[in-house]
């Protein structure tokens, strides 16, 4: 790649062109990032630091020792929660913050306060950036000090970030380096934090589970939140509790990750609370009772689809403690081979699941317990979801939320929406009052991500999922 390819300068900012290979590398480092905004957000400061670096090499052949302050599974669990990748200048004696955004105003720039106020983490510079994906182009617009942040930077406490102006940012970023050569800046001066023991942050990352994690970092107080981003194992964690639930790994019986954030299999969760009691009760018509067996003769001779239907949700309903056990099961699974519908297909794997939870047949069922808080009443839900292959590459999904409380009812305000992976909500739900469950079957392709996000009041939990 030669320079004046690569460069182009207009007025007093430097622009950089990346080309498609650039995206592509920066794409997959960020695709290990949550893809509810983290990813998008991994990817603005991996494209924005590959470009920096080829920009770098070709510029300053001779700077000493610029790099990645952190390899890429810390780097990853940093763009999860915080904007900003940190390289270390001059054998690492000073650290570079990148800060890149979409935004094209030009008027200040944001610093989230980690990079700020954490002693580990602190900038010794700040180099805010532009990002145009649209045109394949990064505007770097100067550099500042921790020095200037701290002296006339705004503090936005909500969102725990500084904002500076435009009127304290050096346009030239060949001064960067002359500063960095001579020692013109004054080294930063973080004030240490108050540390908090193992027990604390375990305790504050029970606070944390099924935040979204673009907004984790504001739920608790900046020094609690301090405690826990600094702690490498504890940051991990909580990167990995944010990671989209693989079902694809439910249906090869991998359910490490699923344990690790609290989900249960469907039996387990059932010995706590009696979630499955909805079905309808159906009268035995068509299914004769003879001599202590069932006469299924005339299901194996359905052709229609509605008679089906009608045969799986009656068979569905039989007590696990049945004599007509084996024989129901054998029904149910040939309703399942015959049947084409979703609806007939997941009343079917119901009804197996009931007499026989380990049965393939039965489809997958697993289940979390959610908590509220006080925020709602100390209401919490069970969720439940289930998993069904419909095709060679496509699996139907059953979801459901219970109330767990003394009337096991839902709270008449609660509200779900399913959303894709780009956010789009393709089905909202509300509890009405006396609403026992909410539920919802759909399908989709192996690969593809689903979000369920459950709002109660002014409170709000999420899940997501890879098909």
């Amino acid at each position: 790649m030669s320079l004046d390819l690569f460069t182009a300068f207009h007025s007093e900012h430097l622009w950089l062109k990346f080309t498609p290979e650039d995206l592509a590398k920066a794409t997959a480092m960020s695709k290990e990032c949550s893809p509810n905004g983290s990813q998008y957000q991994g990817l603005l400061n991996a494209i924005s630091s590959i470009c920096l670096l080829q920009w770098l090499n070709i510029t300053y052949p001779n700077i000493n020792n610029f790099q990645w302050e952190f390899d890429h599974f810390n780097l990853l669990s940093i763009w999860e929660f915080v904007n900003g990748t940190s390289f270390m200048i001059n054998n690492n004696s000073s650290r570079l913050i990148l800060l890149p955004q979409e935004s094209q105003d030009l008027t200040e720039f944001n610093i989230p306060q980690e990079w700020v106020d954490i002693p580990r983490f602190c900038g010794d510079y700040f180099l805010p950036v532009h990002v145009d994906l649209d045109n394949n182009w990064l505007r770097f617009w100067g550099f500042s000090s921790h020095e200037k942040i701290k002296k006339y930077a705004s503090y936005n406490d909500n969102f725990a970030e500084y904002s500076l102006s435009e009127y304290f940012v050096e346009r030239d970023l060949s001064l960067l380096f002359i500063f960095e050569k001579y020692a013109l800046s004054s080294q930063p001066k973080c004030e240490p934090l108050p540390i908090l023991s193992s027990q604390e942050k375990s305790n504050l990352l029970l606070q944390l589970n099924q935040t979204n994690s673009l907004t984790i970092r504001i739920r608790l107080n900046f020094v609690q939140w301090a405690a826990i981003f600094s702690d490498d194992i504890y940051r991990q964690f909580l990167y990995q509790q944010c990671q989209p639930i693989s079902l694809g790994a439910w249906l090869n019986h991998n359910f490490k990750e699923a344990y690790a954030q609290g989900w249960q299999h469907l039996r387990d969760l059932v010995d706590n609370f009696d979630l499955i009691t909805d079905s309808p009760s159906f009268p035995p018509n068509g299914i004769v009772m003879r001599s202590g067996e069932i006469n299924l003769q005339y299901i194996y001779q359905i052709q229609d689809e509605q008679q089906l239907k009608i045969a799986a949700q009656r068979l569905s309903v039989l007590p696990p403690d049945s004599i007509h056990k084996h024989q129901a099961i054998q029904a149910l699974d040939y309703i399942m081979t015959k049947s084409h519908d979703d609806d007939t297909r997941w009343n079917a794997a119901e009804g197996i699941w009931r007499l026989e939870p380990n049965n393939p047949n039965a489809g997958l069922w697993c289940g979390k317990r959610l908590n509220f808080g006080v925020d709602v009443g100390g209401f919490s839900f069970a969720l439940v979801i289930g998993l069904l292959p419909k095709s060679e590459n496509e699996n139907s999904i059953f979801f459901r939320l219970y109330g767990i409380n003394d009337s096991h009812t839902l709270p008449h305000n609660l509200k779900v929406n399913i959303m894709d992976e780009n956010t789009y909500i393709f089905k909202q739900l509300e509890a009405r009052n006396d609403d026992r469950l909410l539920q919802y079957k759909f399908w989709g392709k192996k690969g593809e991500y689903f979000w369920i996000q459950i709002s109660c009041g002014s409170s709000q939990l999420s899940e997501g999922f890879i098909i």
